[in-house]
């Protein structure tokens, strides 16, 4: 299998991965707030509506490939996303109401200020008559969320505002770049492309608890697993805009294009506090005293370390396996295993995914907004940003013709030749020993002195006296090896009693 999916320039799965066909698909779906007027009054709770999805397709490209002397190869990743019109219903200029993300966001993270603090960013708010909930574009809130607030932050305090643009997908893809170094060669089969190194180094850089954690050694990016995969494999998941490796298990086998694939799914409890998933311990970051910093309700999971420690929060969409506490503080979510889970189809050989559909959620957490004006009503809840499916829909036919000749017919047309090789070699075998044992029909004489066994059947020739057994006519005998050195007297001369 090594040999016949070598990662070697030229050869199929070296072009293929070098630039990766257009099959992965990202549908974004944002939370519209239907009822403003009604809940900031407070006569309502917070009502959301779904809106999407809004497609697009995520394109790979990989460059500054170098192979290393090690068995390893270092290349650069670039994703890009681009908005498909034909495959859409909704348009991107469609407006909606949707929480103000900068006033909320710098609201949460004032939260344990001083008065004095709170005083003076309350007067900010007024000078920029901000509100709470805002209207704009859906192309706005994706790609080009400014705000007056953000560009007079990045202005005055760029330590603290780091980009005037906070569009949610501008944030994803304006430096999705990334150098990664993965394992390669005949000698790293359960190693195969997982990650060495990603930016010159065995750890991420998110969490300050390395150990864990923040190690992206040993993951894969999800273009390709390891070969020779079996069910108690993990297989640990690095995407980016989740700021962690994701575990994914082993959760049934399945059948594509004709070939046997193992489904490895998100388990449950992925973004689930330290109490109810222990290995989620060490993203729990804390103050110098020791203090937990972001403690969430079970389902949560904080990722403000990848993007500028703005408080956001990951999970599964509509909340699926949430604290139910965040579910009934609003109307509107609909959380659905079968169409907010995650999971992975890879075929086992060779590593690669057939399907695969990553989806989370993303939330602001606004903490206690005791003391800032006009955010009263949003304090102490979680808001539902948006939610993105990264879906590989299918693959080539070249590349599924491949893999299906490489796993299923290769194999099968080897076992038949070996078969065959073996059969006709054992053929000859038997006809070769037969053959030494096979004398074809002539007169066998021998010298008077020597004694010849009775039951061996001699054509003789019944003129000749000196031959034995002269009833046996026109047959062929088979002579023992240690009879070989009979003189063999060809039919013609036995007549004339020549020995």
């Amino acid at each position: 299998m090594s040999e016949r999916l070598k990662m070697v320039r030229g050869l199929p799965a070296y072009e293929w991965w070098r630039n990766p066909p257009d099959e992965v698909l990202l549908r974004v779906y944002v939370f519209n707030v239907t009822n403003g007027k009604e809940f900031l009054s407070g006569k309502e709770k917070l009502k959301v509506e779904e809106v999407g999805p809004f497609i697009f397709r995520e394109k790979l490209r990989h460059t500054n490939i170098t192979f290393n002397d090690n068995g390893t190869l270092t290349y650069i990743a670039h994703r890009t996303a681009h908005f498909l019109p034909e495959m859409n219903t909704l348009s991107l200029d469609a407006r909606l109401v949707l929480p103000n993300l900068p006033l909320l966001g710098m609201a949460s993270h004032l939260h344990d200020q001083s008065f004095v603090v709170k005083m003076g960013f309350n007067f900010f708010l007024r000078r920029f008559d901000a509100q709470p909930l805002v209207e704009m574009s859906v192309n706005e809130y994706l790609w080009n969320y400014t705000d007056p607030m953000l560009k007079f932050g990045r202005r005055f305090m760029p330590f603290f505002v780091p980009d005037d643009n906070i569009g949610i997908l501008h944030t994803i893809y304006h430096d999705f770049s990334d150098e990664v170094t993965v394992y390669i060669g005949p000698g790293n089969g359960e190693r195969f492309f997982l990650i060495d190194k990603y930016r010159g180094s065995r750890y991420l850089g998110y969490w300050d608890e390395k150990e864990p954690c923040d190690v992206a050694e040993g993951s894969s990016e999800g273009v390709a697993y390891p070969q020779f995969l079996k069910k108690n494999f993990t297989l640990l998941y690095l995407r980016k805009t989740l700021c962690r490796v994701a575990p994914l298990y082993y959760g049934a086998d399945t059948w594509r294009k004709g070939m046997l694939a193992y489904r490895f799914d998100l388990p449950n409890n992925s973004f689930d506090t330290s109490e109810n998933n222990p290995e989620n311990s060490c993203y729990i970051r804390t103050d110098s005293d020791g203090m937990a910093l972001n403690h969430l309700p079970p389902g949560l999971l904080d990722v403000s370390p990848c993007y500028y420690n703005f408080p956001i929060a990951a999970s599964f969409p509509h909340f699926l396996h949430g604290d139910l506490s965040i579910l009934q503080s609003m109307e509107g979510l609909h959380p659905d295993h079968n169409k907010h889970g995650s999971y992975v189809i890879v075929e086992p050989k060779t590593g690669v995914p057939m399907e695969s559909r990553a989806r989370s959620q993303s939330n602001l957490v606004v903490r206690n907004g005791t003391g800032i004006h006009r955010v009263g009503r949003f304090s102490g809840m979680v808001l539902p940003m948006f939610w993105a499916e990264y879906n590989q829909v299918d693959l080539p036919w070249y590349i599924s013709s491949l893999m299906y000749f490489v796993v299923v017919i290769l194999p099968t047309l080897q076992r038949v030749i070996s078969f065959i090789l073996v059969s006709l070699g054992a053929s000859l075998l038997v006809a070769g020993v037969f053959g030494c044992l096979c004398v074809p029909t002539t007169t066998i004489c021998r010298h008077r002195n020597r004694n010849f066994p009775d039951n061996i059947c001699l054509e003789g020739d019944g003129g000749d006296k000196n031959c034995i057994n002269k009833k046996c006519k026109n047959k062929t005998i088979l002579v023992p090896y240690s009879y070989s050195s009979l003189d063999l007297i060809p039919s013609s001369r036995s007549s004339s009693g020549e020995i």
